[in-house]
């Protein structure tokens, strides 16, 4: 994911444009990079801290913290730009990711 983010913009490889396509970008590597930390964090805490709501709650908001401070990091990239709506797609996407990984560890999936 930091590879993709901070790229220099000229070295960026080319992806189908359509209206919203670098925000489909977005969401989907913040969704995807959330919910695989989350599997990855909760492997590492004992079993009575797994089901708690403020694990996940602090956790959320850490990755809210790392979707803005990543935006505001491209503005030292040469042909990055910063932008406000990249910064709640990443929000949308690590909040969707944890979403999705709190339903499937209420319901014991093997995917968690």
């Amino acid at each position: 994911m930091a590879y993709a983010l901070f790229t220099p913009g000229s070295d960026v490889p080319d992806i189908p444009k359509f209206y919203g396509s670098d925000k489909l970008i977005h969401f989907g590597m913040f969704a995807g990079m959330v919910f695989l930390w989350s599997r990855v964090i909760r492997r590492k805490l004992p079993e009575k801290s797994k089901k708690t709501k403020k694990y996940f709650t602090n956790y959320l908001v850490l990755w809210i913290i790392i979707a803005i401070f990543t935006e505001y990091l491209q503005i030292l990239v040469p042909g990055r730009s910063f932008d406000y709506l990249d910064i709640v797609t990443n929000i949308l996407g690590g909040t969707i990711g944890t979403i999705i990984f709190v339903y499937l560890n209420k319901k014991g999936s093997i995917l968690v």
